[in-house]
């Protein structure tokens, strides 16, 4: 027997999540001179990362986080805007270089204090940091002759290239104001296509704006559609994306004319990676009529990404007022309008979102003469089917793409969110890969004059052979009925020479 193993190295990749923090971000946000704030409308918070350096179980975070306050005073009701810096350090194993992608989240913004000349906010700000794991195997391919080999065919997840980028978008709308008080934005991601060096994102930019007019606050949801040609050099046309865009920044004008138009420009950044499924092929048994084998034999988990897809859906329900609140005579506008996903799995067929829509919505009642706000809380369970099985790993994200409400009665209001989720899931596989082989003792030659064995289903030729100690050759020579792979219950003999 020539024994002549044959040994290659593959580096297999797998996109996943690496690992999170948190860090709390404050802000005082304080009145023009002379005005005095009398009631907190609403706050609300969003949070970006800026820069992100990373080092061998190390990232270095720098992000910002957009405070919004809308408040009564005595000039009226009014928005204040402040930007706050925030920085965190991200130690993890699973931290090994390269540039990840990172994903601020606002999980929760409170009011630290309150005076008639500043407000205190604080943030809780989560970041999760999602980047390309790679393992470095060897495994055999081959033994030599008379070395007889099971093959396993080994997916697993190529990262071709990081995605990046920045672009300008510009939104106009009809508007009859005096100033724009504020501009909340979110981005919606529809479509991504992959294509040679370039990956195109297609979506929406939704832009909650608070205006003044004659004294009074307005409201206007602007939807505006985007194409988004960001940089992927080494990305391939077909392959699969895991993209998120975020606003980077936003500037709103009024044009004065016969009639009045808002101009708002934004700044959007893309991140992400492109990848494609690849296989090796590699020694997953191994087996020989003569020698007994040596296997030296590991065991490697892999995440294999299956897909990357948008979702649409809506949540709904309706918030009655405190006691001591003023009744609801016109709805002004929704505020702070987020989601916050508590819970992402995935059953046979299909994957389940739960969690809730966080939004203020800010009123006028003609009882008290006044502008007042209700917190609203949406709780949703939604499942969409997708091929997809239980124990597979699901990350979604999720915006709100409006916020529409009804009044009820004066003390309850009707609400509905449409919302948009990005939804990636990885299908976790552990295999075993024989890194080592080496000749044992030789085998005994059996005495029976004949091999009996009884098929289960789906065993192979391979199979076979193992179980009656002989050549696949003989086998197939001697059963020559046989159909590959066994139904099950096959009565299967192998003659054999006595030996004396």
């Amino acid at each position: 027997m020539a024994f002549e193993p044959i040994y290659e190295v593959a580096v297999l990749d797998g996109l996943q999540k690496l690992c999170s923090g948190q860090v709390v971000a404050e802000a005082k946000l304080v009145p023009p001179h002379g005005e005095e704030i009398t009631k907190i409308l609403g706050v609300s918070a969003v949070a970006d990362v800026v820069t992100t350096e990373v080092f061998t179980g190390e990232a270095r975070i720098k992000g910002r986080v957009d405070f919004r306050v809308v408040y009564s005073s005595n000039g009226g009701d009014r928005c204040l805007d402040y930007r706050a810096e925030f920085t965190d350090k991200i130690t993890d194993d699973a931290i090994t270089g390269g540039r990840p992608c990172a994903v601020a989240k606002v999980l929760d913004t409170d009011i630290v204090s309150a005076t008639e000349g500043e407000i205190r906010l604080a943030a809780v700000v989560e970041t999760e940091l999602f980047g390309e794991v790679s393992k470095r195997i060897k495994y055999l391919v081959k033994g030599g002759d008379d070395i007889y080999i099971s093959e396993n065919k080994i997916a697993y997840t190529k990262v071709l290239c990081e995605i990046s980028g920045k672009t300008d978008v510009t939104a106009e709308c009809a508007l009859n104001a005096n100033k724009i008080e504020c501009v909340e934005s979110r981005v919606c991601v529809n479509k991504t296509t992959a294509s040679t060096d370039m990956v195109i994102i297609e979506g929406e930019i939704v832009s909650d704006m608070i205006f003044g007019a004659d004294g009074n606050l307005g409201h206007v949801l602007l939807t505006t559609p985007f194409t988004f040609e960001a940089e992927a050099s080494g990305c391939l046309s077909g392959a699969s994306v895991f993209a998120t865009v975020a606003v980077d920044n936003v500037k709103a004008t009024i044009v004065e004319g016969e009639e009045n138009a808002a101009v708002v420009n934004y700044e959007i950044r893309a991140c992400g990676f492109a990848c494609e499924e690849r296989y090796i092929m590699s020694v997953g048994d191994a087996f020989s009529v003569h020698n007994e084998l040596n296997k030296t034999i590991e065991k490697t988990d892999l995440a294999v990404n299956k897909h990357c897809v948008f979702i649409r859906d809506e949540a709904d329900g309706n918030v009655t007022l405190e006691a001591g609140l003023p009744i609801v005579d016109n709805i002004i506008a929704p505020i702070g309008s987020s989601v916050l996903l508590s819970n992402v799995y995935a059953l046979d067929g299909k994957v389940v979102l739960e969690g809730l829509v966080r939004t203020n919505v800010i009123y006028f009642s003609g009882e008290s003469n006044s502008s007042n706000s209700v917190a609203v809380e949406l709780p949703f369970s939604i499942s969409k089917p997708l091929d997809v099985k239980e124990g597979d790993v699901v990350y979604a994200t999720g915006e709100v793409l409006g916020v529409y409400t009804k009044i009820r009665r004066g003390n309850e209001i009707d609400v509905r969110a449409d919302l948009c989720f990005g939804v990636c899931v990885s299908e976790k596989t552990s295999v075993n890969i024989i890194t080592e082989i080496s000749e044992g003792e030789q085998i005994e030659a059996p005495t029976a004059a004949i091999a009996m064995h009884i098929a289960s289903k789906k065993e192979t030729l391979w199979d076979i052979a193992r179980a009656l100690g002989v050549t696949p050759e003989t086998v197939t020579e001697q059963n020559p009925e046989l159909d590959f792979p066994l139904a099950g219950g096959e009565r299967i003999v192998c003659f054999r020479r006595t030996i004396k």
